[in-house]
C-alpha cells in the first residue's frame, strides 16, 4: 500500500505547476466538454522488490462527460511481467466541485509471462471500475481508481503464494491533463 502513496505524492510533485499562477477566484470548472482530448498517466513503483506498473491512456470525450481512451500498459517485476492494449470508456459524474467521480469500463488484450508460475499466455481482459478525480485545474486532474478486472485466461499471479488466477482488483493513481 505505501507504494501507492509514493507515487501519489509523486504525481503531486510532477503537477506542482498546475499549482503555480492560482486565479483569484478558486473555482474550478473541470474541461470535461464534447471534444477535449485527454492524456494519463499511472501506475507504481517499489524500487525495493523490483516491481513496476505503468499504463498510459490517450482520450477523446466523444459527449460531454464521456471519455473514449485508447490504453497501454506493463508490469513487471522479477517473476512477472505483462503488457496491455485495449480501450475505455468513462463516464464522469459532473457536479459543482472540482471533485469528480466516474464510471468506467474497458477491455484490453493482455501478454503474460512467468516463469514461476509457468504462464506464458494470451488474454482479453475485461475491467468495471470506478474512482474518483480532483481537479486543480481547469485542465489538470489527479485521480485514484479501482477497478475489478477479469481475465478468459489464468493470468494475474498473486504476489503472496504464487496462485494464478482469472480475476483481480487493481488501484492505481494518476494524473491526466485536458486540453482542446
Amino acid at each position: 500500500m505505501s507504494k501507492k502513496w509514493l507515487v501519489f505524492a509523486v504525481a503531486v510533485m510532477l503537477a506542482g505547476s498546475a499549482f503555480a499562477d492560482e486565479r483569484a477566484s478558486s473555482s474550478v470548472s473541470p474541461n470535461l466538454g464534447k471534444g477535449t482530448k485527454t492524456l494519463e498517466g499511472a501506475g507504481y513503483m517499489d524500487l525495493m522488490g523490483d516491481d513496476v506498473q505503468f499504463q498510459l491512456a490517450y482520450g477523446w470525450l466523444v459527449a460531454d462527460r464521456l471519455e473514449v481512451a485508447l490504453v497501454a500498459g506493463l508490469r513487471d517485476n522479477d517473476f512477472y511481467m505483462s503488457t496491455e492494449l485495449g480501450v475505455r470508456a468513462e463516464y464522469n459524474l459532473v457536479f459543482d466541485s472540482p471533485l469528480v467521480p466516474f464510471l468506467s469500463a474497458g477491455i484490453v488484450w493482455a501478454d503474460v509471462e512467468s516463469d514461476a508460475s509457468g504462464v506464458d499466455t494470451d488474454a482479453a481482459v475485461f475491467s468495471v471500475g470506478a474512482g474518483v478525480k480532483y481537479f486543480i485545474r481547469d485542465s489538470v486532474a489527479l485521480a485514484v481508481n479501482g477497478s475489478y478486472l477479469y481475465a478468459t485466461d489464468d493470468i494475474f499471479v498473486d504476489s503472496e503464494d504464487g496462485k494464478v488466477n482469472d480475476d483481480e482488483f487493481r488501484i492505481l493513481f494518476s494524473i491526466r491533463f485536458y486540453f482542446n
